[in-house]
């Protein structure tokens, strides 16, 4: 095999596929390619190696990528010696191709390629779950409905205020997802092994090609760190934990409280039940973000003890990356497709918008605005839900004199509305209509200009790529 020339046998076999990457490498096989062609180019500039070796280089490279991933041989340790060999059978120059550079910073530069890429891809999908976030809102403005906490009805609220708090949480998700992409988009190529290369290189071109922002400066640091790989994976579980709690509540208003009719896409039926109508894409989102939450642990546990610099433990964390990024992305995107064909059942929310004395919040500010201490106001309303009886005036102002106050007080003060209560709740980021509405607007806004930002950092990065591109195609032509 190509990296045992220190050895004088084989690798067994069983020890061979223990320790071979190629089973997930597949993630990471056009990111290689890409890796290699920038880092011959970089030999070329250098003087490293001539023009007509670097050409039959690259031919041969791009052979290889038009073959695919699963023309590969299989006997070799990982997609990086597989690639390497495939392109010396078809050139004696692709015995230079490795000049200057260890395969610790090649699948560095491999891993944060990926981890780049899924992570402008989640953003995406988390843009695309704020949209429609949005839009519900908007189409929900005056949707009254009970609001909970404890899982117990607690106060009336409206719907759009609610969903608008699923935006905001999704929100920090995508602003997570950009701030990781800035210290993961950072190239470790031409550290060599760890301590850098006798071989003078220029980093920040290779990088500029690759579509890095810059370079991970230290070459010990640069193949030692992962941190870029865990804090991909925690994007990944924040945003599933986003998606898991959304999940849940969508699980509970289709079942127990009746609020929405999930779309049949996302549901399926019971192999005995004809009734049944089960939300399976909302169960296998919760679950997955325990998955995901899992692989956190999991990488954090194997980077914890790790000794500078490269150690093959590091292997095994890949693809858990891989696993997790995809997981939230999907995840992602099956919410949002799912959100916009759910149906919420209004008339149901607005029934139940009053039920187990929702309104009594509203009672105890009442009181209070009588002169009563809010202290006292709340024990009088809960001394009458303990008695069980009636918000009416006698009632009320008999349960206040026991407290030692007298109120005056009319039944029409009484006369509780849901809409009037949340309308009454004209603070910031309350829930009167005219706050929902400039929340909304506020929200859209901010929407408009990530999208603008991203499709920017986007352009930026495919800008580079088609550099190295242009460079690898002129060369060629020569």
């Amino acid at each position: 095999m190509v990296v045992r020339s220190r050895l004088k046998s084989e690798m067994d076999k069983l020890a061979l596929d223990f320790s071979s990457s190629l089973s997930h490498d597949a993630k990471i096989f056009y990111y290689d390619i890409l890796v290699d062609i920038a880092h011959v180019l970089g030999l070329l500039r250098c003087g490293h190696i001539g023009k007509e070796e670097a050409k039959e280089i690259i031919k041969a490279l791009f052979v290889v990528r038009d073959a695919g991933y699963d023309s590969l041989p299989k006997e070799y340790e990982d997609v990086h010696e597989a690639i390497e060999a495939e392109v010396t059978k078809r050139t004696p120059a692709g015995k230079k191709m490795h000049t200057a550079r260890s395969r610790n910073d090649e699948v560095a530069t491999c891993l944060r390629m990926f981890a780049r890429d899924k992570l402008l891809s989640l953003a995406f999908s988390l843009l695309e779950l704020r949209r429609i976030l949005i839009d519900i809102a908007e189409n929900n403005v005056d949707t009254i409905m009970p609001g909970f906490t404890h899982l117990q009805y607690a106060q009336p609220t409206v719907l759009a205020h609610h969903v608008l708090a699923y935006h905001d949480m999704i929100e920090r998700d995508f602003e997570r997802a950009l701030n990781a992409f800035k210290r993961v988009n950072l190239s470790p190529l031409g550290s060599a092994a760890f301590a850098s290369t006798s071989f003078k290189l220029d980093r920040e071109y290779t990088a500029g090609l690759l579509g890095f922002d810059g370079v991970v400066e230290n070459s010990c640091d640069a193949v030692a760190s992962r941190d870029f790989l865990i804090e991909s994976i925690f994007v990944s579980a924040s945003t599933m934990l986003s998606l898991s709690r959304m999940a849940e509540e969508i699980i509970l208003w289709c079942s127990e409280f009746g609020f929405v009719e999930l779309p049949d896409e996302y549901a399926s039926s019971s192999s005995i039940m004809p009734q049944k109508k089960n939300p399976d894409i909302a169960e296998l989102i919760r679950a997955k973000a325990g998955r995901v939450l899992g692989n956190l642990a999991g990488v954090m546990s194997i980077y914890k003890a790790m000794p500078f610099t490269y150690n093959r433990d590091f292997q095994e964390m890949n693809p858990i990356m891989f696993e997790s990024l995809e997981i939230a992305d999907i995840s992602a995107i099956l919410m949002a497709r799912m959100l916009e064909k759910i149906k919420f059942k209004r008339d149901v929310m607005l029934e139940k918008a009053l039920k187990g004395f929702a309104h009594a919040t509203e009672l105890a500010d009442l009181i209070t605005k009588k002169g009563v201490p809010f202290r006292d106001a709340h024990r009088i309303v809960g001394r009458l839900i303990a008695e069980s009886l009636e918000f009416n005036a006698k009632n009320v102002k008999r349960m206040a004199k026991e407290f030692g106050y007298e109120i005056e007080l009319s039944e029409d003060e009484l006369k509780f509305d849901a809409k009037e209560i949340v309308e009454s709740r004209d603070n910031l980021g309350g829930t009167s209509r005219s706050e929902i509405l400039r929340m909304i607007e506020v929200r859209k806004r901010r929407l408009e200009e990530d999208r603008e930002m991203l499709a920017e950092i986007v352009d930026g990065v495919s800008e580079k790529l088609e550099r190295l591109y242009d460079e690898a195609m002129e060369l060629l032509k020569d």
